[in-house]
């Protein structure tokens, strides 16, 4: 088992223009970053925000302009890829496809002579590990799988390497919906049966949910945030982090700062002492942050309640709930979150309330937060 830690990664590519002026375009920047003994990070981030570059670093793809990559106390940027005890996952699965399913599997020990009878074996075990159906696919050229048991197949030569550190882009992402979550859970019980250091990047936020013990929201190369799910859900360090983390997103709210009270347009709520401390200055340009599970919806008036009007309804019996997506004063939106039994229509006047205790306060221009529910980040001239 390895303890992967990156210490100030940069990395940077040049880029030449038809002119002929070279630019300098920064994948990478000022990493930091430790992944525990066993433990599986999952990176989320929109696409080209450097989450594949840093695996590549990682893995010795990609060397960095600047900084060091640890395995435990050792620094590895010099060492190859092959000599690095990784095993890789690609999106695409990278497998030979001259080569049956198993050649694929041991094409790894072949090219260090190893004895036939010892590679049967590690075929055999690995086969055990991924389950019922896995040896029927063993004489399989990767042509004749499905997208699915190419995925597997991939996992496989992962696995037969006991490698200390898998590493894995987006294997998922060209599954259709049923077979991702199979495969999710599958890939679940692997990660927690061999307790290996894994890094998994995707663009899909119930895989990192599901897989990561922790989550690492990046954005133009750099980590924002480092924190178990339900940490960034609940607070979130800027207006990036909180709309990335979340399904649906948070929706956004100007409002200003008076008295007691954040005041948009069209409504008012009431704040705690501490979050106007934490505010300051009225002048200070605010925006208001609230998830759908806050918010309250009647159907007849009510003090503190504001009147808005039902656009979009989103049934999701899944989950018991329903998605209102409202409108009120010029062209302002938001989302409420209600049982499935409700009974309103597209249309209809609702009345909204928003949670004084759940609402989250943003500094409009740098982004960054200043009260997330219970948590208070920052208070002016403290």
């Amino acid at each position: 088992m390895v303890t992967v830690r990156l210490e100030n990664i940069e990395k940077v590519f040049e880029q030449k223009a038809p002119s002929g002026e070279v630019s300098k375009v920064y994948a990478l920047k000022n990493i930091n970053l430790t992944i525990h003994d066993g433990e599986t990070i999952a990176v989320v981030g929109p696409s080209g925000c450097g989450k594949s570059t840093l695996l590549r670093v990682i893995a010795g793809l990609e060397r960095p302009t600047d900084g060091n990559v640890y395995f435990d106390d050792k620094v590895v940027n010099d060492v190859e890829p092959k000599d690095r005890g990784i095993g890789i996952v690609f999106q695409n699965y990278a497998l030979y496809p001259h080569f049956k399913s198993k050649g694929n599997l041991s094409f790894f020990f072949k090219l260090r002579r190893v004895k036939e009878d010892v590679i049967n074996e590690r075929v055999r075990i690995t086969a055990e590990t991924l389950g019922v159906g896995f040896e029927e696919l063993l004489n399989r050229k990767p042509g004749q799988l499905s997208g699915g048991q190419q995925q597997r197949v991939a996992l496989g030569r992962c696995i037969i390497k006991e490698p200390t550190i898998f590493l894995l882009d987006e294997p998922l992402s060209n599954l259709d919906a049923k077979l991702r979550e199979r495969t999710r859970i599958e890939l679940k019980r692997l990660l927690r049966r061999f307790k290996v250091t894994t890094f998994y990047v995707t663009h899909d936020q119930v895989e990192a949910v599901t897989l990561g013990d922790r989550i690492a929201v990046m954005r133009s190369g750099q980590i924002l945030q480092v924190d178990p799910y339900r940490e960034i859900y609940k607070h979130p360090i800027n207006m990036f982090v909180a709309n990335f983390i979340g399904l649906p997103p948070m929706r956004f709210l100007d409002v200003e700062l008076k008295g007691q009270k954040l005041v948009g347009n069209g409504f008012e709520v009431e704040i705690s002492s501490d979050v106007v401390k934490a505010i300051g200055d009225e002048s200070r340009k605010l925006a208001a942050g609230i998830r759908p599970e806050h918010v309250e919806i009647k159907t007849t008036p009510e003090p503190g309640f504001f009147e808005a009007t039902v656009d979009v309804i989103e049934p999701l019996p899944n989950e018991g709930a329903n998605y209102v997506y409202f409108s009120f004063a010029e062209k302002a939106e938001s989302i409420a979150k209600t049982d499935l039994n409700w009974e309103g229509h597209v249309g209809d006047k609702i009345y909204v309330k928003l949670d004084p205790e759940k609402i989250y306060v943003f500094d409009k221009e740098t982004e960054e937060t200043i009260v997330a529910q219970d948590k208070i980040f920052s208070v002016v001239n403290a």
